[in-house]
């Protein structure tokens, strides 16, 4: 039995190829200021990997007394879906809720049944009574539901250190997530930080540095800057100085602004930081301060294109939506990253209208409506509607030259961990396994006369783990009737963040469907079929792609450099049977993960 478990759910990328990059800091900087052992924070490796009857299954079997939850937008409908399961199961059974999500103008969260107590703001100083089950149960007696806002004016390293207590582990090669400073002194109205952390608490640069030698010699070859704003520190030259030569990758986000010299981007290149994240969200400048970020976006244009010259690729971000502003500004930053040549990289975000946030308040008289449930999308924007600004998404994606939102990228390898491959003549059916992103593979002689079992088995899946994606791949000797791909695309999905932006974008959501055919296959059946399904081609050896959004599914090893160049025009549509080559195709030619 563990008496208290830490759980921080990973959102669910768009290929399976990808990290979640669900790092539970969280759970573990909580733990260690509350002083419990290290087995209290749920492992990494579980929590990332397997589906939602294993989380449940697991969490039963360590018995907790006591459950902590992290909440984000991404992650807060699967999380409650698992709440209410374990309180069914043991309604004695405490939890406590934090994260960004749990802020005092939440309602539908905080009227949540599953969650016994919230805690907003920062919680290290509550950590020893929150997570103790005897205090717990003292606050909870007086009725209070809510703890917080907590402010602080410790920097982040004035609690242990999760991973010099034990209670976060490096793996040899991998990632970790650091906090350098916390509070932020924008006034950025969309955000909810500035709200509960006005004031940047900013740790010394030579501490910084002590920490990533540390983590380094322990096996980190990543580190990810969770700070707000990495470049407002005054002491930014001697941090990146003392960063050299460590041979680290890093990331971090910074103001563009505020990046003003060649000497400074070369700093960053020479530390490590290959890709850099930057804010440049409209050209309009009157609605940047109205919302209170400032800044002009020329600044941040050239402090983008000085990361650029260093060899620092810049993560430039684009806000469709923000009131008073026109889907127009939006398109011209596009086409001046384009002239700039910064553009490889560009994230174009429609509003989300975030719970605790000054934007959220003052919705009503912008004349921004949203939806209530995450990720908070707005709807309409002054005069512009959610239509609107998906038609100028459009847009901007022509002007980039790429698809700000392509398709989730199904598994076609030969194996996969917890691949199903379900064969519905042999009958006998097995329980389904249990794994954070599944792959049913049906085999079968006609799809069209099995269609029952196949649905059910697809049923049986989403049942298992309704929260998590599901790849579908439809393998069959015989041609079928394509109201079969009807039946499964029809088939009801949980509401949650992924399944709403997939509607959002026009994209699958947790349930993705593909089908593999044979080369003779008619061609016209293929075209009908890659209309609502992802269709591919076997063939054993390079060749001409079948044409339109049909792509092909490589047998045997292969020459990657070779076929980059051969499928330039549309290396989406390349799928590879060895797991190898399609996880480097993912990472080296498609740049995903």
């Amino acid at each position: 039995m563990y008496p208290v478990q830490l759980i921080q759910l990973p959102l669910h990328p768009s290929s399976a190829w990808e990290p979640t990059g669900n790092i539970p800091l969280a759970p573990g900087i909580m733990a260690a200021a509350a002083g419990l052992p290290a087995e209290c924070v749920f492992p990494e490796s579980l929590v990332n990997t397997v589906g939602d009857q294993a989380l449940f299954d697991e969490l039963k079997y360590r018995n907790p007394q006591l459950l902590g939850v992290t909440l984000y937008l991404w992650n807060t409908h699967r999380s409650i879906h698992l709440l209410r399961r374990l309180k069914l199961w043991k309604p004695e059974l405490l939890v406590v809720a934090g994260g960004p999500e749990v802020t005092p103008d939440n309602l539908p969260l905080l009227n949540e049944s599953s969650i016994d107590l919230f805690v907003t703001g920062e919680g290290e100083s509550l950590a020893g009574d929150v997570l103790s089950v005897e205090r717990l149960r003292s606050i909870l007696s007086t009725g209070r539901k809510l703890l917080g806002p907590v402010t602080s004016t410790d920097p982040p390293d004035h609690w242990p250190d999760p991973y010099r207590t034990g209670h976060l582990a490096v793996k040899p090669g991998g990632s970790v997530h650091i906090e350098s400073q916390r509070g932020c002194a924008s006034l950025c109205s969309y955000c909810a930080y500035r709200r509960t952390s006005p004031v940047p608490r900013i740790v010394p640069a030579d501490k910084v540095l002590e920490k990533i030698r540390m983590l380094r010699n322990r096996g980190a070859e990543e580190l990810v800057f969770l700070d707000p704003t990495f470049n407002s520190r005054a002491d930014l030259p001697a941090l990146l100085s003392g960063m050299k030569d460590l041979g680290l990758s890093c990331f971090a986000e910074v103001k563009g602004d505020l990046v003003r010299s060649s000497a400074i981007t070369d700093a960053f290149a020479a530390a490590g930081f290959n890709t850099l994240e930057v804010g440049l969200q409209t050209m309009n400048m009157e609605v940047l301060h109205s919302i209170g970020r400032g800044g002009s976006p020329v600044s941040v244009l050239n402090g983008a294109s000085l990361l650029a010259e260093s060899g620092v690729t810049p993560v430039m971000d684009l806000i469709l939506g923000l009131p008073g502003d026109s889907p127009k500004y939006i398109e011209s930053a596009a086409e001046e990253l384009v002239s700039r040549k910064i553009h490889d990289q560009v994230q174009t975000f429609c509003l989300s209208v975030l719970p605790g946030t000054e934007l959220k308040a003052s919705a009503d008289s912008l004349g921004v409506k949203y939806s209530s449930t995450p990720p908070y999308t707005v709807t309409r924007s002054g005069s512009y509607t959610i239509r609107d600004l998906l038609l100028s998404r459009e847009i901007i994606s022509d002007i980039l030259g790429y698809d700000a939102d392509p398709p989730p990228r199904p598994v076609l390898t030969d194996t996969f961990p917890g691949m199903e491959i379900f064969v519905p003549e042999h009958g006998k059916v097995l329980a389904p396994p249990s794994v954070r992103h599944g792959v049913l593979r049906i085999n079968t002689e006609d799809a069209w006369s099995n269609r029952n079992p196949i649905v059910d088995r697809v049923k049986a899946r989403r049942e298992t783990d309704p929260y998590c994606p599901l790849d579908v791949v439809l393998q069959s000797e015989q041609l079928f009737p394509l109201d079969l791909i009807e039946m499964l695309n029809e088939l009801p999905e949980q509401e949650c963040y992924t399944t709403e932006k997939a509607k959002l974008y026009g994209v699958p959501g947790l349930l993705r469907l593909s089908v593999i055919a044979s080369p003779a296959t008619d061609p016209v059946w293929l075209e009908e079929c890659s209309k609502i399904a992802l269709t591919v081609v076997r063939a054993n050896s390079p060749v001409s792609l079948p044409g339109g959004e049909i792509g092909l599914l490589l047998q045997g090893s292969h020459d990657l450099s070779m076929l980059s160049a051969l499928y330039t025009s549309a290396p989406h549509l390349v799928f590879f049977t060895q797991r190898e080559l399609e996880l480097l195709w993912n990472l080296d030619v498609l740049g995903l993960g």
